[in-house]
């Protein structure tokens, strides 16, 4: 039988655990979005697929006058590079997007890649990980999963959960795992 303080760490790292799973996969999709992003970026960029409205960044209209200017570019060439240098910006936060998104997944493999070691390497039953998936990943009642798996019985349930983090606190001291 477990202390009462071992019990709670015991169930605390069972919730990060499945916790950080989820954030893991959240990330890894938003990851693959802001790729999609950066490729769309980087062939606008590419093929210079900017619009320039005249009107906005031209000064009145004078049919017969020329423009010039001390560095050759005309109003239009200076609006396709204020377009291009707004993707430029974009790109660049959707990158450092990227690379903070893909620290944290590291972090967090780093972090699970301690508990996910507990659940694999001793094989665990079928009834013991569905006990788990429901319990810590899917946050469901001690008295739903008596109901679902049990027959309704809610000590055998109670005294499953018991077992069950019994074995993860003795695998985890196996695997020398704090």
């Amino acid at each position: 039988m477990l202390d009462k303080e071992t019990f709670k760490n015991a169930e605390g790292k069972l919730y990060g655990y499945f916790r950080d799973l989820n954030e893991i996969g959240i990330l890894e999709i938003e990851c693959k979005d802001l790729e999609d992003q950066e490729e769309s970026i980087k062939l606008d960029i590419k093929h210079c697929n900017v619009s320039v409205v005249p009107d906005m960044h031209m000064s009145p209209s004078f049919d017969e006058r020329v423009q010039t200017s001390p560095t050759g570019e005309s109003v239009a060439e200076k609006g396709i590079i204020r377009e291009i240098e707004k993707l430029e910006d974009e790109l660049e936060y959707v990158e450092r997007k990227i690379r903070g998104n893909r620290k944290r997944i590291r972090q967090l493999k780093r972090n699970t890649a301690r508990l996910k070691k507990v659940l694999t390497i001793p094989p665990m039953s079928k009834e013991m990980m569905n006990f788990i998936t429901y319990k810590y990943k899917l946050d469901k009642s001690v008295d739903w999963i008596a109901n679902e798996m049990y027959g309704g019985v809610r000590s055998t349930a109670y005294r499953r959960r018991g077992e069950i983090l019994e074995d993860i606190v003795k695998w985890e001291r196996l695997h020398d795992i704090d």
